[in-house]
């Protein structure tokens, strides 16, 4: 028997019928608005882009590119090419400007490697603002943008070499053009396919960004549940998926390379991990396998939004949530509700749980607290109890409450956004003792600056993050020092001088003994601090 299908409503962004005058007014006002919140979400994301130096993985999209030089594809196959190209492209144009530049006024290799980052996840702000618009209206869509624009979480992430910034981005703005075909097409169906082939074109850009299927498919089941029937209102399959492969083969040319497919394989299988491990709220868990009885806990992204969103969020949010329930059958909040729903169940699940790949669900949690802002503002303004002066300055009030509150959560977090925490956070745990994951490998680049200064002729520095500490000691001059992994190696034998950096967010299964026994019978020769959180700490062991 065939389910009936389940009745959505959506919201029309802009008036039926406007005079011509008032729609362009209306489309001035929108995109100054957008370019305003865009250059605020950039300059907070831009800001000392190179305060910290590579970590682990942003060294991997390094040697990618010094790859794709020499001709090679391959290199961290696990990941599409999209965003290194675009790292590329700007350490190219780094390089060229350095080399004119004026004094001081040279751009960072660091700068350079995270700057398309902070870029799209400026960008974003738009796609937010696009999609809420589209299904929400236009006001929960202006606060969703400015909620985006400072939310500190986001900017944490945004501002690290990840792949996760560009495919939040893509997918965004696949669901924006959708949403807008829905739109043309209960009009003009063919008029509508425009729309919908920019949809599966941003969607290819979204795989070609990051292998993460599963964006597609919750979109896909959310349309399948609420639009059984759409009659000609429907992508045209050859239009729609056919631009969704070119982009992605356009953008990701490496997938034609049998070399990345062996590469990959080999990641899958585990052929790429030296070490084991993950370290979350003093405890050492499993994170090897997609799923294991050992792998970090479950409440892991919950603790995460209640620990780490700003509190004047988590409290529009309420009457978000409220609305949710509310208006459950409508369009719009049933795509929250497979968003979120099956981001925290499915992700929740996985014993693999990283804090940047929390960030769909923060752009939701802006959603979700933006809807809340203008639901909770128009209860207000109808309540008759209140004087309509009353009504408007409370209403007011509230408005610059929910406006302020999370760009001075931002500030305060500033220069080290990953770091925040809200009130319960703060009364909960110090910094960096929950998810110690918040350094990125912070500490590393300054530990191997004061090494190559004081070691001798072939003293060797132990590390888990070996590839951060081989590449800044290239740039040091020091290439008599001998580099190991201090999980695959273990102490040497053979030297004469060790130096150890130990980080909290490195300790693995295969290096636990070895750094509780350095903390029991050593002094750290150095310690780093990011803000007040101790990232990292070099040990000096004078002799075998």
């Amino acid at each position: 028997m065939r389910a009936a299908a389940v009745p959505t409503t959506q919201t029309t962004a802009l008036p039926l019928t406007p005079s011509y005058g008032w729609a362009l007014s209306q489309a001035a006002t929108t995109t100054i608005f957008i370019v305003a919140v865009m250059a605020l979400a950039f300059g907070v994301r831009a800001a000392g882009l190179s305060t910290s130096g590579f970590s682990e993985d942003e060294i991997n999209k390094v040697r990618a590119i010094e790859a794709y030089r020499q001709g090679s594809l391959s290199a961290n196959g696990e990941h599409p090419m999209l965003m290194k190209l675009a790292m590329l492209t700007s350490v190219e144009a780094a390089s060229a400007w350095n080399r004119v530049a004026p004094t001081g006024s040279s751009v960072a290799i660091e700068t350079a490697i995270r700057l398309p980052n902070a870029l799209v996840g400026a960008a974003t702000t738009a796609a937010i603002f696009g999609a809420t618009q589209v299904l929400f209206g236009t006001p929960a869509a202006m606060m969703a943008a400015l909620f985006w624009a400072v939310d500190v979480n986001a900017i944490g992430i945004n501002r690290i070499g990840k792949e996760d910034t560009f495919a939040l981005f893509f997918f965004l703005l696949a669901v924006w053009c959708y949403e807008r075909a829905k739109q043309e097409g209960a009009r003009d169906p063919a008029g509508a396919q425009r729309w919908y082939g920019a949809s599966g074109a941003s969607f290819g850009l979204m795989l070609a960004s990051k292998y993460f299927p599963q964006y597609l498919g919750i979109y896909a089941l959310f349309n399948h549940v609420t639009d059984r029937t759409p009659g000609a209102n429907r992508p045209d399959p050859l239009r729609y998926y056919g631009l969704m492969v070119a982009t992605f083969v356009i953008a990701n040319v490496a997938v034609l390379d049998p070399s990345t497919w062996r590469y990959c394989l080999n990641y899958v299988r585990g052929g790429t991990v030296v070490h084991h491990g993950y370290a979350f709220a003093g405890h050492l868990y499993a994170n090897s396998s997609l799923l294991s009885a050992g792998g970090v806990p479950i409440t892991f992204y919950l603790r995460m939004l209640a620990t780490k969103v700003p509190m004047i969020v988590l409290g529009a949010m309420v009457p978000g949530l409220i609305e949710m329930v509310r208006r459950r059958r409508e369009r719009g909040f049933v795509l929250l509700t497979l968003w979120l729903g099956l981001f925290l169940v499915g992700y929740s699940l996985f014993s693999v749980k990283f804090l940047r790949y929390a960030l769909p669900l923060f752009a939701g949690v802006d959603i979700i607290a933006a809807v809340g802002v203008v639901a909770g503002i128009g209860w207000l303004l109808r309540k008759s109890w209140l004087s309509p002066i009353s009504r408007v300055t409370v209403a007011a009030m509230t408005l610059t409450v929910c406006v302020t509150g999370p760009f001075l959560a931002q500030q305060s977090a500033t220069p080290f956004p990953s770091l925040f925490r809200n009130a319960i956070g703060e009364r909960i745990a110090p910094a960096g003792a929950i998810f110690p994951e918040e350094t990125y490998d912070y500490g590393v680049r300054e530990a191997v600056e004061a090494v190559a200064r004081v070691a001798g002729p072939d003293a060797a520095i132990l590390s888990d993050a070996p590839a951060v500490v081989a590449y800044y000691l290239a740039h040091s001059g020091r290439t008599d020092l001998r580099v190991r992994s201090l999980s695959a190696d273990g102490l040497p034998q053979d030297h004469p001088s060790t130096f150890v950096i130990v980080q909290t967010e490195h300790l693995t299964f295969e290096n636990r003994d070895l750094v509780s026994y350095l903390e029991q019978h050593f002094t750290p020769a150095l310690q780093f601090y990011e803000g007040d959180v101790r990232a990292a700490q070099v040990f000096h062991l004078p002799r075998s």
